[in-house]
């Protein structure tokens, strides 16, 4: 059998979370110099209540302890692995991972590795997550798993905005200067990820142009795959998402919507109010339905 781990950089729903072919690795996440494992000893309301004060929670990658002992009870359970890490342009949490996994083909040979970068994560990952647990429930080979995953990060796409430019001024992302303007002419950045690497794609001034934008690239986007499920990730703003997911539902009627909560480590550094949309822009040979 083959267990799937991500990292707390993917979203996760309850689906996820009670699946039993899924583990999950936290990251670390700092408020005043205390640290704690991400989703394990602190959670998401804590971190947004902290940023809500104007204050940046610090975050870092997993441990050697995290990922030895997942990687460990995976193996005890007789488990193939497969690891979709965060990108690895935007943490070393890959490259870490990389180290311990060729020491692990060693040690366990008879046991299947397999570490793949995500490029991506928050609900672009997540979209990829359900389609190999659904393959892993249905008794797919190691390795078509795999070829699925491999082939899926360079066929989802991700669009996204933020509400607020303050977060990226208090990140020390953006200059006060550029983000007072941007403030000041509510202007909004319309991102997009490229190549594991977060870029703008786009400035747009006001919040319901930015929206009609995106919706707009998204009902272009999908294409002819309309009956493919389109994941919507908020930062503690589930009413955009939800409005988001009303208008997505009216242009695609055929698809399927799934609303995350974006974990807490990306939320620390987008800020409070992003609003992800992420979906597939060709349909894959084994896609999953439900």
């Amino acid at each position: 059998m083959t267990k799937l781990i991500i990292d707390t950089t993917c979203d996760r729903n309850d689906e996820m979370l009670n699946d039993p072919n899924l583990e999950i690795i936290p990251l670390h996440i700092t408020l005043d110099n205390e640290t704690y494992l991400d989703g394990e000893e602190i959670q998401l309301h804590t971190v947004y209540d902290y940023m809500r004060a104007e204050k940046v929670p610090k975050t870092s990658q997993i441990s050697y302890d995290s990922i030895t002992k997942t990687l460990n009870k995976c193996i005890s359970e007789g488990h193939d692995i497969i690891y979709m890490a965060f990108s690895s342009k935007l943490s070393g949490t890959y490259s870490f991972a990389s180290q311990i996994f060729e020491d692990y083909k060693t040690k366990y040979p008879n046991t299947k590795f397999e570490l793949i970068d995500s490029k991506g994560g928050a609900g672009g990952g997540a979209l990829i997550a359900l389609q190999a647990l659904k393959m892993i429930k249905r008794g797919f080979a190691f390795q078509d798993i795999v070829h699925h995953i491999k082939w899926s990060i360079d066929h989802v796409i991700y669009h996204f905005t933020l509400k607020d430019l303050k977060w990226l001024v208090l990140g020390g992302r953006l200059n006060k200067v550029a983000g007072y303007i941007g403030s000041t002419l509510h202007i909004k950045p319309y991102l997009v990820v490229e190549d594991g690497l977060i870029k703008v794609k786009e400035l747009i001034r006001g919040q319901k142009r930015i929206y009609k934008k995106i919706l707009n690239d998204v009902k272009n986007g999908v294409g002819k795959f309309v009956d493919q499920t389109i994941a919507i990730s908020h930062a503690d703003d589930e009413e955009t998402a939800r409005y988001i997911e009303t208008k997505i539902k009216e242009m695609i009627p055929e698809c399927k919507t799934i609303v995350f909560e974006i974990g807490a480590v990306l939320g620390s550094h987008l800020g409070i109010g992003g609003i992800g949309i992420f979906y597939y822009n060709e349909k894959p040979v084994e896609y999953q339905y439900e």
